[in-house]
């Protein structure tokens, strides 16, 4: 899968510019770091609505694979503007149409090669935030897709089996109707003389008439057999990725010094809350999770897009050894040439880097940025 990076962000007057590696957006509560959080997400069409104030316009830079997009969109519009060499393409916000664009550009593998999977689903796992509702299963699937499940393609091949089962269903009553009216009609006939004629005029009529519902019972049967086929593999991949994911994961929670609860399955862990977690060790190892998936990916074909964004995940519920032990960990995935890009929103940071800063909403000058 082809990265996807940040170059340069504009909101109204405010101009940003990112590195690869690590980012921080330093500031103060309220100062504006969700706001700009949010405007990534609404420009690149991952939601329908901003509920920024005071925010006008938004044109994002970004890089595929060598080529530079521009996104740009005001606060309120319907249609997003994408450049390339400054030929525009206008979108819809989760659109297939922008789907299809993104599938274009970033060229994601699949077991079952397929063109359109969904990937907003997939984009925003890699943004983090506190202030945004967890849907489980949509994580999970974002997790199947990044291991290069096709889950569109098994979603809507079992929306199609059920369909036409029910249609199948539909035409056995039918026909089982008809054939309890075919041996009653055969009985009344009697002796009459010409009763062999009636009886095969009637076998033929049914015939012709259950014509398409001989085709649809073969087609159910052998649909039926290829979805089970796709899903074996399916599964078959699934469990050697999340196995991988899994071990990853583990050495990183327990280096961080998270030994004090066990993980039962990657499954059970993103699609249901470990009673024996409080919400900041769980917030915190969604992170640790996200890191895990960043640096398998790093060596195998998984569906990552090289960048993680962070608006404050990791301030709630930890104490500053596991702090800190995230930073090494963070260090080490995303570091200089691992390929990731990291963006994180933060309020402070002791050992922060300055050379990290990209943006220090404290700075006098900064602090207001966006319209009144």
């Amino acid at each position: 899968m082809n990265k996807l990076k940040l170059v340069a962000l504009q909101i109204d007057d405010m101009h940003l510019a990112f590195r690869d590696g690590l980012n921080y957006i330093v500031g103060k509560n309220n100062s504006g770091k969700t706001t700009i959080f949010n405007c990534i997400r609404y420009v690149l069409g991952l939601v329908r609505s901003n509920a920024s104030q005071n925010v006008y316009s938004i044109n994002l830079e970004v890089r595929i694979d060598d080529r530079n997009l521009v996104f740009s969109r005001d606060i309120g519009d319907s249609y997003i503007s994408v450049f390339v060499n400054n030929v525009p393409n206008k979108f819809r916000p989760l659109s297939k149409e922008l789907n299809d664009f993104f599938c274009d550009y970033l060229l994601p593998d699949y077991i079952f090669g397929r063109e359109y999977e969904d990937m907003f689903k997939l984009l925003d796992f890699f943004f983090l935030s506190e202030e945004r509702p967890e849907n489980r299963r949509q994580q999970w699937e974002a997790i199947n897709s990044i291991c290069g499940i096709n889950v569109s393609l098994l979603g809507s091949l079992e929306k199609d089996i059920s369909s036409l089962k029910k249609e199948v269903y539909r035409s056995q009553e039918i026909h089982t109707a008809i054939e309890e009216f075919s041996e009653l009609f055969s009985k009344n006939l009697g002796n009459f003389s010409d009763n062999k004629d009636i009886e095969n005029s009637l076998e033929k009529t049914k015939g012709e008439y259950f014509c398409d519902f001989r085709r649809d019972k073969e087609l159910l049967i052998g649909a039926t057999k290829k979805l089970a086929a796709i899903k074996d593999e399916s599964d078959h991949q699934l469990r050697d990725r999340i196995s991988e994911i899994e071990r990853v994961f583990v050495g990183l929670k327990n280096f961080s010094g998270y030994e004090r609860w066990d993980l039962d399955d990657l499954e059970s862990f993103v699609k249901g809350k470990n009673r024996y977690m409080s919400y900041g060790q769980e917030i915190f190892s969604k992170f640790i999770l996200i890191l895990a998936i960043s640096k398998v990916a790093q060596n195998s074909r998984y569906n990552f897009p090289g960048l993680i964004i962070n608006d404050s995940y990791l301030s709630v519920g930890l104490d500053n050894k596991t702090y800190k032990s995230a930073l090494e960990i963070l260090e080490d995935v995303a570091g200089k040439e691992s390929g990731i890009q990291y963006i994180e929103f933060t309020t402070y940071r002791d050992n922060l880097p300055k050379d990290h800063v990209v943006l220090d909403l404290n700075s006098k000058g900064v602090l207001n940025v966006f319209r009144d």
